[in-house]
C-alpha cells in the first residue's frame, strides 16, 4: 500500500472505530493517514465560524482518544455536502482507500444506509470504501469474497488482495439451478432433474476453474454452495470460514443484497461501486 488512506469521522463511537482501525493500518503498511471532518453546510450558520470550531474539536478529539500517535496523520475539517468534500479529498490527494463506520450515534443503522450519509459516501465515492464493523484489529486475515464470476465481484477481490496481499482469499458462489419442482411442472422426471443439476454444478467448476486463473500466486479457496441466495446465507458462510472482511461486488446478483449484507453484517465490510 503505498498511497495514504483517508478516515472520516463525526466524533461518533463508529466513526471512532473507523478511526482506530485507519490508524492501524497506516501503521501496520507504514503510510499516512489524513483524518476529515466535515461540517454539513448551512444557510443558517457561518461557514468561517463552522470551519474553526470543526477544527478545533477534531483536534480535541484525536489528542483524547490517541495522545500518542507513531504515523503521519493529517487533519483536515471541510464545509459542505458530506460525500462530495470527501470525494474531493480523496482524489486531489490520492487516497487509496476510505474508512469510515457504519452509523454516527443520532441515527438508526437503517436510517443511514438506506437514507443515507454512509450510502452516498459508498455510492459516489472514487476509491474503495471499507465500512468498520467491530472492534478487531484489522489484520484481514481471511477475505470473504462472493461471487457470481462477473466482473464486478472479480474487481473488488482483486483490490481487496492488492490492498491486503497477505490475506487468504475465500469466494463463495451459488450455483443457478431450478427447483425440482419447478423442473417436475415442465415434464422432467427424476433422472432428467438429476442430469440438469449435475450439468449445472459441473459448468459451475469449469467456470470457477477459470475464475481462480485471475488470482495466480494468492492463497485462495472456492466454495461452490447450491440452494437459495440471500444474504443471511452469505454471512453465514462468511463467519464459519472465519472471514474478517468481507469484498462485496455492488453489481450483478450478489448486488441485490449488499445493502442487507452491509446493515447486518458482523464484519467488516470492503465495498466500491464502480
Amino acid at each position: 500500500m503505498k498511497n495514504r488512506i483517508a478516515v472520516a469521522t463525526d466524533f461518533s463511537k463508529k466513526s471512532l472505530m473507523a478511526l482506530t482501525k485507519a490508524i492501524y493500518l497506516a501503521k501496520k503498511f507504514q503510510c499516512p493517514l489524513d483524518v476529515l471532518h466535515i461540517v454539513e453546510y448551512s444557510i443558517f450558520h457561518n461557514p468561517k465560524k463552522d470551519k474553526k470550531a470543526g477544527k478545533e474539536a477534531l483536534a480535541k478529539f484525536i489528542e483524547d482518544n490517541f495522545p500518542n500517535l507513531e504515523i503521519e496523520m493529517r487533519q483536515f475539517c471541510y464545509v459542505g455536502t458530506i460525500h462530495k468534500e470527501i470525494n474531493k479529498h480523496i482524489k486531489e490527494y490520492e487516497c487509496q482507500i476510505l474508512c469510515v463506520g457504519a452509523t454516527g450515534e443520532t441515527q438508526h443503522l437503517t436510517d443511514i444506509l438506506l437514507g443515507s450519509v454512509t450510502k452516498q459516501i459508498i455510492k459516489k465515492s472514487s476509491i474503495p470504501v471499507l465500512v468498520a464493523k467491530n472492534e478487531s484489529l484489522p489484520d484481514y486475515i481471511n477475505i470473504f469474497s462472493p461471487t457470481d464470476f462477473s466482473d464486478s465481484s472479480t474487481k473488488i477481490a482483486k483490490i481487496a488482495k492488492r490492498i491486503f496481499p497477505e490475506a487468504h482469499l475465500i469466494f463463495y458462489h451459488m450455483i443457478n439451478r431450478p427447483f425440482e419442482i419447478r423442473l417436475g411442472h415442465y415434464g422432467a422426471d427424476d433422472e432428467q432433474i438429476t442430469n440438469f443439476n449435475q450439468n449445472a454444478e459441473n459448468k459451475a467448476k469449469e467456470i470457477a476453474k477459470k475464475f481462480l486463473k485471475n488470482f495466480q500466486g494468492s492463497k485462495k479457496e472456492m466454495i461452490l454452495d447450491s440452494g437459495i441466495l440471500s444474504y443471511t446465507r452469505l454471512l453465514s458462510v462468511a463467519e464459519s470460514k472465519n472471514a474478517s472482511l468481507i469484498a462485496l461486488p455492488t453489481s450483478g446478483k450478489i448486488s441485490f443484497f449488499a445493502l442487507d449484507v452491509l446493515e447486518n453484517s458482523k464484519i467488516d465490510v470492503l465495498i466500491w461501486k464502480f
